[in-house]
């Protein structure tokens, strides 16, 4: 059974690398690499969790970290393969960090349009520096009519489905990017509580809408059970994931 290290027990380690995961519980993780120690006797694992994303650190011995730095890399495929496309890096990069290289690799560029995350996602981008090259437009439209006004969102649509719905959210990513005719628009529209919720649209629940060259689509989630903040922060990442493979797609 895999050992979850913990700081204190790492104390006399040398960080060798370290995994990016989203969209797993620690528990997941850690029964997806329960023959880790196993197959890599000479490495130490640590998982480090906060909301939906995780951190796995492998670490050596401090006394012979040169001679193990060249095992780090096929421990590191092995654990890429357990986790499939929830790992966003293999390289401890954050998830605004990746989606702005792959971004600036295709030569795109993005608007965004946020109602629930008011601007989180906005902010996680221009965090990285030079994302200028590639995030040209973010937009707070809170309210339905802003919605109207600046995205060009159908009062019908809002009226049939809702502000927090798979077409509104799809609507919003489009008009966003129409606006600065961006490669992409992506879109937040959801319920972070505490209150808010109606009949099948609980605290939680975020629609996503994505705008790409090809295609728009609007995307359910629920993430139940969490405060306000943490609500957001998982939303926004959501977005950037979903973002994210899409653009690994579109090599």
């Amino acid at each position: 059974m895999l050992k979850v290290t913990t700081d204190e027990q790492n104390s006399g380690m040398h960080q060798l690398r370290i995994v990016s995961v989203f969209g797993l519980t620690e528990s997941v993780i850690v029964e997806k690499l329960a023959e880790f120690e196993q197959l890599f006797p000479r490495l130490k694992l640590e998982i480090k969790s906060n909301f939906a994303e995780s951190r796995v650190r492998l670490s050596a011995s401090q006394s012979r970290p040169t001679e193990l730095k060249d095992s780090a890399a096929p421990a590191v495929d092995w654990i890429c393969r357990k986790l499939g496309d929830h790992v966003y890096s293999d390289a401890g990069q954050s998830m605004p960090q990746v989606v702005g290289t792959l971004l600036a690799e295709r030569h795109a560029t993005l608007a965004v349009a946020e109602s629930c995350t008011g601007g989180l996602i906005a902010d996680m981008l221009t965090d990285v520096a030079g994302s200028s090259d590639y995030f040209l437009l973010s937009v707070v439209t809170y309210a339905n009519q802003a919605k109207i006004n600046v995205l060009g969102v159908s009062d019908q649509t809002l009226e049939k489905h809702g502000a927090v719905s798979e077409q509104t959210a799809g609507e919003m990513a489009r008009g966003a990017k129409h606006i600065v005719n961006a490669t992409y628009g992506l879109a937040t529209s959801g319920i972070a509580g505490p209150g808010g919720e109606t009949d099948g649209k609980p605290v939680g629940t975020v629609c996503i809408g994505l705008a790409t060259p090809l295609s728009v689509a609007g995307h359910r989630f629920n993430f139940g059970g969490h405060n306000r903040r943490t609500n957001k922060q998982i939303f926004a990442l959501t977005a950037l994931d979903l973002l994210r493979k899409e653009l690994l797609d579109r090599k």
